[in-house]
């Protein structure tokens, strides 16, 4: 069998996924200075590889209609660098090293896990270089981020907000948490546990239990044994897969609650433990508003069915699209000068516009835009955090995910 090298799979994602769109990215290296670099890394092999792929494609096609209309400040291109983060924290920080380093890049996006983000962070605000990430945990924009990270995600507390909400209109009055030691995980589980048992539920039992342990049995035993209505879990795909296995080894029957991104991935889940294992579990996870405009419209610049829920690649194109804004907008490539206009091209005020190059023909003309993104509004705090974006519930039936509400914050 011959080794698939991590070289080899992003020159087959360069070659067969953005064939079309190779163009604007041809011979611009040749033009020094002519192209403005931006770091793509997204998680391409490892945990979270099935979410990368889709997510490089997005950037890749909303830069090229970026570039295919005139690019920005006065036609210079953007030119894109993706890596594979391999679902590490080490090898994210290596790569932003190499972005900031050797491509001089000004702005880095992608970044969808919390190990990756919180590695990067601390170089990008050294740097002085904006960080857009995916990454949830509140950790990420917590402290002096100097105005350099931004979030394009649900931050972790709001999430346990929602599903706690969620949880106590399913109706359950008993419960049993399990959690991740992970920095995104604890602070889901600490607000759900607080808001529950401040709803008049009961918490029956609640554990911490470590990554890629041999066996979750104990765990499983202990929190499903004490017979829960529900048992909430919060983690990540591989832990869960052995969580549910000993749960139905167990004969347990306690109602399942976990992050989509555990009970779905794509699909990975029931793949790996059969549609009888994954029966009724109900999944919750940020989404885009589908029935928005600017989600539609990327829908269709992916070249997907209109009823495609793309969950992550979304975001990739709003960091994309909200970096050429504000370098527009500031009339500089430097993040020290764009990153002041994140807030004023994202918040506005000015005219709501859900395309990115009409957006740009408003801040060229001078005028202030409120742009409305794919995956959300586009709305931050000071402090990098992303506001107004909802969450999407699913139930596991026949091991299909069926969509069951869209809850908004």
């Amino acid at each position: 069998m011959k080794k698939v090298t991590r070289r080899k799979v992003l020159k087959t994602l360069g070659a067969a996924a953005a064939a079309p769109f190779a163009a604007p990215f041809l011979n611009l290296a040749h033009a020094q200075g002519a192209t403005i670099p931006i770091g793509v890394a997204v998680p391409l092999t490892g945990n979270s590889g099935p979410y990368g792929p889709d997510m490089a494609e997005a950037a890749k096609r909303t830069a090229a209609r970026i570039n295919n209309a005139g690019g920005i400040l006065g036609g210079r291109k953007l030119e894109l660098f993706i890596e594979d983060t391999e679902s590490s924290a080490s090898v994210a920080a290596n790569l932003t090293q190499k972005f900031i380093n050797v491509h001089k890049a000004q702005s880095l996006v992608g970044y969808w896990g919390t190990p990756e983000g919180l590695s990067s962070r601390p170089i990008a605000i050294q740097n002085k270089v904006v960080l857009m990430v995916s990454s949830a945990a509140n950790a990420i924009t917590e402290g002096d981020t100097q105005g350099y990270v931004w979030r394009f995600q649900m931050k972790a507390t709001d999430w346990g907000i929602v599903i706690s909400r969620a949880a106590e209109k399913l109706g359950f009055k008993s419960f049993g948490i399990m959690g991740l030691q992970n920095a995104f995980v604890l602070p889901i589980m600490k607000v759900f546990e607080e808001r529950i048992t401040g709803a008049g539920r009961k918490v029956m039992d609640s554990l911490i239990y470590n990554p890629e342990q041999p066996s979750y049995r104990a765990e499983v035993e202990r929190i499903f044994g004490k017979k829960p209505e529900a048992v909430c879990c919060f983690g990540l795909l591989p832990d869960f897969v052995s969580i549910m296995r000993e749960v139905y080894r167990g004969g347990f029957d306690s109602k399942v609650i976990a992050l989509s991104i555990m009970a779905d991935a794509e699909g990975k889940f029931v793949q790996a433990v059969g549609p009888q294992v994954a029966e009724g579990i109900r999944h919750f996870q940020p989404m885009p508003d589908v029935s928005a405009s600017g989600y539609k419209k990327f829908v269709q610049l992916m070249g997907a069915p209109a009823d495609r829920l793309f969950l992550f690649p979304p975001n990739t194109h709003d960091q994309i699209a909200i970096t050429a804004l504000a370098m527009e907008k500031a009339k500089s490539p430097m993040a020290v000068d764009w990153s002041k206009q994140i807030i004023n091209v994202g918040n506005g005020p000015g005219e709501a516009v859900d395309d990115v190059v009409e957006a740009l023909k408003l801040v060229r003309a001078g005028k202030n835009v409120n742009f409305q993104g794919a995956g959300s509004s586009c709305d931050f705090t000071p402090n990098g955090d992303q506001i107004g974006r909802g969450m999407g519930q699913w139930i596991t039936k026949g091991g299909k995910s069926a969509f069951v509400e869209y809850v908004k914050p």
